[in-house]
């Protein structure tokens, strides 16, 4: 077992002095909503009738905040700023506490609606124009499509984060600011997953719980037909196979039964500039369709001696041949209390089944390393 550290730092600066009075910090991360954190501390009344905390220039509005936790090492969990503080003044003087929340720095991009055009641009390089305009350094693969102002031009009536999320559902893109990086690209789906978890593994258990909802009821097939701007001809396109790697050698169309039609889905109400552009949106709806396996578990944190991180993958074993390997994480939260380090994620997979390029560490021979 291994202790875990958190570090939080404000304005630059480590907060040391904060520490003893933390009753709780949790950080949520998600792979389609900005990061968040919650701290709460104990506030005492003072012999001058002051109140501790209350009035400390750190803890104001838009303060900019940074939150590592960890093991060996600390791990950045968020780096944003302060939005809401709010003081609960009981009638126990010692049960008075301050909640400070916060958000990543996604939220600065999320503060006024625009009205703009954008035209003679792809959907990658408006994202790296308004990166840069936050002063946040662009990861962007870039987009197939440039939207030519003689036939069409993308108009932007949100604020630049909803915007930008916008554009990055119909390419099937995740849209996030980490840090002082921001991310418009693919899921990262071909990177090594992180450690293994592990349930009823004995003393290699990392998990205390975890739970896996099946939903065959997916659709297999993404397709939309629509008027071509230019030739004036219907352009119809399909999106029936994936350009996903699979996580398990099964995916949703393997468990249809005799008799049992495979769901379609027609995209309709959606205007394109043209076939390069309704194909990558219909490839973006199947490839999201396909996650039709759902997880959620809890760590034993300080088992398992790492942060798990989302957008990310990790393999899961020891919860039988058909549940395990694989998973792409969406959701983790940690949390830091008198009870410990816990970590809950959710997770999900486009298959059941091993592939059989899992890598189970410490396994003895593949089934001898699930079951």
């Amino acid at each position: 077992m291994r202790a875990e550290t958190f570090r939080i730092e404000i304005g630059g600066a480590e907060a040391t002095d904060l520490y003893e009075n933390v009753l709780g910090l949790q950080v949520e991360l998600d792979d389609e909503l900005a990061a968040m954190f919650t701290l709460r501390l104990a506030m005492a009344n003072q012999p001058d009738g002051t109140w501790a905390l209350v009035d400390d220039e750190r803890l104001t509005a838009w303060q900019p905040v940074r939150i590592s936790a960890g093991f060996d090492s600390s791990d950045g969990l968020i780096d944003g700023v302060i939005t809401h503080i709010r003081p609960a003044f009981e009638a126990d003087p010692s049960a008075c506490t301050l909640e400070i929340r916060g958000m990543d720095r996604s939220v600065l991009m999320d503060r006024a609606q625009v009205r703009k055009d954008w035209p003679n641009r792809r959907d990658s390089d408006i994202a790296s124009e308004l990166f840069l305009a936050h002063e946040l350094t662009p990861q962007v693969e870039d987009t197939p499509v440039s939207h030519d102002e003689a036939v069409s031009t993308v108009i932007q009536r949100e604020t630049d984060i909803q915007f930008l999320a916008r554009l990055a559902l119909r390419n099937g893109f995740e849209c996030y600011v980490e840090g002082t990086n921001g991310f418009f690209r693919p899921p990262q789906l071909t990177e090594p997953p992180q450690p293994v978890l592990a349930a009823h593994f004995g003393d290699d258990t990392t998990l205390r719980r975890f739970t896996v909802q099946v939903d065959p009821a997916t659709p297999t097939e993404y397709t939309m037909a629509q008027l071509s701007r230019t030739t004036k001809e219907i352009v119809d396109v399909t999106a029936k196979s994936t350009t996903q790697p699979a996580f398990g050698a099964n995916g949703s169309a393997a468990l249809l039964k005799g008799g049992v039609p495979a769901a379609k889905t027609v995209l309709a109400q959606t205007v394109t500039t043209g076939e390069a552009e309704l194909t990558a949106l219909c490839q973006s709806g199947f490839d999201a369709s396909e996650w039709f396996v759902r997880a959620d578990g809890e760590v034993l944190a300080n088992h398992y001696g790492h942060v798990l991180r989302p957008r990310r993958t990790v393999t899961v074993k020891g919860v039988g041949a058909t549940h395990s390997g694989v998973y792409y994480v969406s959701h983790v939260s940690h949390e830091f209390s008198t009870d410990g380090y816990i970590q809950r994620f959710q997770a999900r997979r486009n298959g059941l089944l091993p592939t059989g390029d899992e890598q189970f560490a410490g396994d003895t021979g593949l089934l001898g390393g699930l079951l």
